[in-house]
């Protein structure tokens, strides 16, 4: 059936061509279309992108010799709470991951993104329900860092509650297990990324949804390769039986440092953590909150009347 949509950013009428979706968000559209739920969303998002900015920053500097060592998520924004200002930056930046995080739920619990109740379905619900309960925490940890409460680090942290499943029964076979979800995640990522789903979830022009696509793209795979890395080194503890090799984002972004051609490396590694930094602001200002299947006129859908 044919539909029309004017297009904000290019002043043009789209009229394309959809198929109806047989697969309804158990949300009411009109409050995926406005009203408070979509300013979560936007603040959610761009929240997601200034922690992925910090990250890739600090890992920039580094690759650059400006820098010491790249850090992690938590390790960053302590850097970030000892600039001034820097409280009530993270007070914001805690507020827009808790926003994140409930969008994460709503998608999970009531489908926002209408990606069913088939077995796919469902494991895609579940991974944004663990993306949600990520999230969560670590709002959580931001937070508790405007109080003065020093944590250890990543790599640290990562290392104590590896320790902890390991000394419960079975807990080498469930590291194995994390371990496979960590390489699964990296596969999903990667199937993403020649899927890019969200170039129709972005209200915007052709030229700019490209660009958008492009940033998003880069950025997703660079995450692919962190997962995949958080997986082998939990292997490599679950094999050995040695907590102490397990490691955070910080540990992988260092072991990327140290290797032949580091600096080049953790540079490409740097910029890909920005572009899907910059990639989240994008989808902040443009992302739909509504996900229609297709969202948006596609490339060989697309007919401009000017």
């Amino acid at each position: 059936m044919a539909n029309e949509t004017w297009d904000v950013a290019s002043g043009q009428i789209a009229v394309y061509l959809t198929m109806p979706d047989t697969t309804p968000s158990r949300i009411k559209p009109k409050h995926l279309t406005r009203g408070p739920l979509v300013w979560m969303v936007r603040f959610g998002y761009g929240a997601r992108g200034i922690v992925f900015l910090l990250i890739g920053s600090i890992a920039l500097l580094a690759a650059s010799g400006l820098g010491a060592h790249p850090q992690g998520a938590r390790d960053a924004l302590e850097l970030a709470f000892q600039r001034p200002l820097g409280r009530y930056f993270l007070w914001a930046l805690a507020a827009g991951l808790v926003c994140f995080a409930g969008w994460r739920f709503l998608q999970s619990v009531f489908d926002a993104d209408r990606h069913g109740s088939d077995r796919l379905g469902l494991m895609r619900r579940a991974m944004l329900g663990g993306s949600g309960v990520f999230y969560l925490a670590l709002a959580a940890a931001t937070a508790r860092i405007t109080f003065g409460e020093r944590a250890v680090s990543e790599d640290q942290s990562a290392r104590e509650w590896t320790a902890l499943v390991m000394a419960q029964p079975f807990g080498r076979i469930l590291i194995a297990l994390i371990a496979i979800g960590f390489v699964s995640v990296a596969i999903g990522l990667t199937l993403k990324v020649f899927r890019a789903p969200y170039r129709d979830a972005l209200d915007a022009t052709e030229a700019q949804r490209t660009m958008a696509v492009a940033l998003g793209s880069f950025g997703i795979m660079t995450r692919a390769f962190v997962f995949l890395m958080l997986g082998c080194f939990l292997a490599i503890v679950a094999y050995d039986s040695d907590s102490r090799q397990a490691v955070g984002l910080a540990g992988v972004l260092r072991a990327v440092q140290h290797q032949a051609y580091g600096s080049v490396l953790l540079g490409i590694a740097a910029l890909g953590l920005l572009a899907f930094g910059f990639f989240e602001i994008i989808e902040a200002t443009a992302r739909r909150a509504v996900a229609v299947k297709p969202a948006g006129p596609k490339p060989d859908q697309l007919r401009d009347l000017s």
